[in-house]
């Protein structure tokens, strides 16, 4: 009795020592660089600045954009970021917020197994899978969202099989918690949680129909956000202020989907498929076999005999079975969203980690198995350190781009090809917007005119589209600068006289316009596409040089503000009311340039 507790104790460090080292080696491939190939992450990052700048002496932001005053999804990753950004400077920030991702991911997992009564060693399997698809496409408040969905499927599980006695425990307080921070989080998150409780509640719901009510109140602080979002949004369609909807109900917001080829074809891509080399598939192939090889040896749940649900005991199971269905069955895209069903390929595959048997299984079958997950997660980081590298590489010192730039101005990126040598995914798709975060001027923030994000344009002052061959399209002269790619250069020749060469790194070239930009166009002139509003002259920006001076950080209770508006604002919004961010300052031509030393390397 005495050796089997010491044996615990001794498998109890061994586990955890092993789960705090893989932890802390996942942080290094974030770390190793300054400029991490995310897709959608600057772009997110430059409404950060908004917020964070808003105030600012001199900031542009207060013209163009106007910040949240409803309870709206998304709010997570971009205030808890905007916070942070007080303590260092935005790029620090945003990677320490990456790493509190890096960190849950795992705990998270492990949390969920242990609520299914599943082996700890599990979380193992979590590891390689932390730098996911959602993590390389930058979808960073999915991405933020993915542990407290996994976290809030515990919790609620653990809460829907307590004792009937006790309906308010900590794991129903657990579980509301989760399920408000999912929605505030990301709003496909939390529906994607709400579909898994709703699971769980069928499986494991009492016999009486009081108990079965009494087991529904964690979801009902969440709803107290949700209902007026939704109805405001998808019911009465209430638009961005560009004028973007997410379509109608009769429609079911314009839904389309990709044929069962297609997932079955890219099935890897939308779970970590981060480089163009083999590697990473290798690995993966590898982590596989470790689960065939664990799946032979699994016992299935003991069932008694005398159970009426007996598909209670498999509901873990079930779960990654509605999850799977979900990946062909929801809309891949809808009106105002991209990627939808196919975000849930990478946490169906961590649900069906949770059908592994680790219990009960010879040593020799168990250790060769930790080791082998181990070394994968312990090469997979190599292999994104080396890829990592090869990406900054690629971009050589791309930020000093705007080291002669003035702030407060307006960018284009005018580029055929955007792709990376190195990764799979858009790595330089949004790099441009490091001109907000180096000089708090304006690009195209497209996601502002997205109805679910909590930064929006004010009416009529989102910047014109341009096509690529700009050179055809005078519109382009709105802009204050041009950057272009030297291995994808449009022919510049016609309006080279216009255009001055400011400064250029290894693959990209900053223009500036030296004939200056146009006034903002006239009422009949298109500057932009029919969903937007024209830009109207009497938004003309005030075109005086920037002003310079110390940097000045807004106070925090200004913002708090904006995070913590009314739930009858969503409502009036949806009856119409203007949003146009009237009594705002006007006049803010620019922003101080920041100093190097609140600047991150």
């Amino acid at each position: 009795m005495e050796g089997s507790s010491h044996r615990n104790r001794n498998v109890n460090v061994v586990f955890w020592a092993l789960f705090v080292l893989l932890t802390g080696v996942s942080l290094l491939p974030l770390w190793s660089v300054r400029v991490p190939p995310m897709q959608d992450i600057w772009q997110h990052l430059a409404l950060v600045d908004v917020i964070h700048n808003y105030d600012a002496p001199g900031s542009v932001y207060p013209e163009y954009f106007q910040l949240p005053s409803t309870p709206k999804p998304n709010l997570a990753y971009y205030y808890v970021t905007h916070f942070v950004s007080y303590l260092a400077p935005l790029e620090t920030a945003n990677k320490l917020v990456l790493s509190a991702y890096i960190i849950l991911f795992p705990c998270s997992f492990l949390f969920l197994m242990r609520s299914f009564g599943r082996s700890r060693w599990l979380a193992l399997f979590s590891f390689p899978l932390i730098y996911n698809a959602m993590f390389a496409y930058g979808f960073v408040a999915f991405m933020m969202g993915m542990p407290v969905l996994m976290a809030g499927v515990g919790a609620f599980r653990r809460f829907m099989v307590s004792p009937l006695e006790q309906p308010f425990n900590r794991h129903g307080v657990l579980s509301a918690g989760l399920l408000l921070l999912a929605f505030f989080a990301h709003a496909h998150i939390f529906l994607l949680l709400g579909m898994l409780c709703l699971v769980l509640w069928i499986l494991h719901r009492p016999g009486t129909p009081w108990d079965t009510l009494v087991r529904t109140w964690p979801v009902i602080p969440s709803l107290v956000f949700f209902l007026p979002w939704f109805v405001v949004y998808f019911v009465h369609q209430a638009p961005s202020t560009s004028g973007m909807t997410f379509g109608s109900l009769d429609q079911f917001f314009g839904p389309t989907y990709y044929r069962p080829s297609f997932v079955i074809n890219n099935f890897f891509h939308f779970i970590s498929d981060y480089f163009r080399t083999d590697l990473d598939d290798a690995l993966f192939l590898v982590m596989m076999l470790v689960v065939v090889i664990l799946l032979m040896g699994r016992k299935a749940p003991k069932v008694p005999p005398n159970s009426k649900r007996k598909l209670a005991f498999f509901d873990l199971e079930v779960l990654t079975v509605a999850l799977a269905v979900s990946v062909l069955a929801v809309p891949e895209h809808i009106e105002a969203q991209s990627i939808v069903s196919l975000r849930h390929v990478a946490i169906t595959l961590l649900f069906f980690f949770g059908w592994v048997g680790f219990a009960g299984l010879p040593k020799r079958v168990v250790i060769p198995a930790v080791v082998a997950l181990t070394l994968v997660h312990g090469l997979t980081i190599v292999n994104l350190v080396q890829g990592f590298k090869k990406v900054e590489d690629e971009l050589d010192d791309y930020p000093s781009l705007f080291d002669r730039a003035e702030g407060g101005k307006r960018l284009l990126k005018a580029v055929y090809n955007q792709e990376s040598r190195t990764t799979d995914y858009g790595a330089f798709w949004h790099i441009h917007f490091f001109y907000m975060l180096e000089r708090g001027g304006i690009t195209d923030v497209q996601f502002a005119e997205y109805p679910h994000n909590p930064v929006q344009y004010k009416a009529g002052m989102v910047p014109p589209k341009v096509p690529v061959n700009f050179t055809k399209n005078p519109v382009w002269r709105f802009y204050d600068y041009v950057l272009l790619r030297k291995s994808s250069m449009p022919n510049i020749r016609s309006v080279k006289n216009h255009l001055d060469r400011l400064a250029d790194v290894r693959d990209w070239i900053l223009y500036r316009v030296v004939s200056g930009p146009l006034p903002r166009p006239s009422d009949d002139t298109s500057v932009a596409s029919v969903r937007r509003k024209q830009v109207d002259s009497s938004g003309a920006l005030n075109q005086s040089r920037f002003r310079s001076g110390g940097i000045h950080v807004p106070a925090a209770v200004k913002n708090i503000g904006h995070v913590i508006p009314s739930v009858t604002g969503v409502l009036r919004r949806g009856r119409g009311e203007p949003t146009d961010g009237s009594g705002t300052p006007a006049g803010r031509v620019g922003r101080p340039v920041r100093s190097r030393v609140n600047r991150s390397r």
